[in-house]
């Protein structure tokens, strides 16, 4: 009897230990690999929001952000190296035509954010007067490229009747040394660094010639498919600080300098009027029929369908793996 009643206990034991151990394992938040593709700015701020405010510990996360530059991030989400990524809408259209299994899982921008700038006195006040002109882009490659492709395919203007200039990421110093007549830039970034300057510029907003939405939330096929709940957790977590951020846009703006070392170094009012034209991207007629996050379908076909039509992919991918809203609330 003594045996038995031992050998009780231990089972006793056993599974106490169990579950302790299981509860212990539930308690842990999930580690998250979250690839900024850029350093670290007010623009990223519903992500400092999030973790500043205990959104993310509250889904379970502990989300590191990688501000490292990282080669190939969709192959990295596609592989599971990485976990999620903010970047463009149009880069998981050019993912997806070479074969790499990523989707968006929500906006963060819900209009295409590039704008035509160009100075003040140069007399360009339309897209229709860039005939002769130069136009500044990082490259022949993403966004801003898109960009001009769609500007001059709405004009009837062909590449030879402009002079597009690789540039690099110098749009703002570029147009102010007048080494351009225009530049390609973000409608909550350039022009508002130039007015800082005081420089007068012409800001022409490009979203009415490109309807793809901006950057947002990717995440590659196997993490949609083997850990829906952390993708779900992530989007949820995110969305509420951007109705949090929505409603406390100083107090955002303070979070934000937690998480921004050089922030201290610049201009504080005029970051500040980036985070809020930042903000201001956030919404749409879109989002206000459907919520924040949410990605037009239709708006992504249209886009894809214009990017093969310029032979920046070589094939189109079907819409409903390019873009899903099943994670919204």
């Amino acid at each position: 009897m003594k045996r038995r009643h031992l050998v009780l206990v231990w089972l006793v034991l056993l599974l106490t230990l169990t579950t302790l151990l299981n509860t212990f394992a539930a308690q842990r938040p999930t580690q998250v690999r979250l690839v900024m593709g850029y350093i670290p700015n007010v623009q990223f701020a519903p992500w400092y929001v999030a973790q500043e405010k205990g959104f993310f510990a509250e889904a379970g996360l502990a989300v590191n952000m990688d501000y490292g530059k990282v080669n190939d991030v969709m192959r990295l989400l596609a592989t599971g190296d990485a976990d999620l990524a903010i970047a463009g809408a149009d880069e998981v259209i050019v993912a997806r035509s070479q074969g790499v299994p990523v989707s968006y899982v929500m906006a963060l921008y819900a209009r295409f954010p590039a704008a035509l700038i160009s100075l003040a006195d140069s007399g360009i006040t339309s897209v229709e007067q860039l005939k002769g002109k130069s136009i500044g882009i990082p490259g022949f490659y993403g966004t801003n490229y898109i960009a001009v492709k769609a500007i001059l395919e709405a004009t009837g203007l062909r590449e030879q009747d402009v002079t597009i200039r690789p540039i690099g990421y110098t749009q703002v110093q570029s147009l102010a040394t007048r080494q351009v007549d225009s530049v390609i830039g973000f409608v909550n970034n350039e022009p508002i660094q130039l007015a800082e300057q005081g420089i007068p510029v012409t800001t022409i907003p490009l979203d009415s010639y490109f309807g793809l939405v901006g950057h947002g939330v990717v995440v590659g096929e196997n993490t949609i498919s083997r850990r829906p709940e952390l993708v779900k957790a992530f989007v949820t977590a995110t969305l509420r600080a951007m109705e949090w951020a929505l409603a406390n846009p100083a107090e955002t703006f303070e979070i934000c300098k937690k998480y921004i070392p050089e922030l201290d170094q610049v201009n504080e009012p005029a970051q500040y009027r980036v985070l809020l034209a930042s903000m201001e991207l956030w919404e749409s007629t879109v989002t206000k029929a459907h919520g924040l996050g949410y990605s037009d379908p239709k708006a992504w076909e249209k886009a894809q369908n214009q990017m093969a039509k310029w032979g920046i992919i070589p094939r189109t991918t079907p819409v409903d793996r390019l873009v899903t809203n099943n994670f919204l609330r």
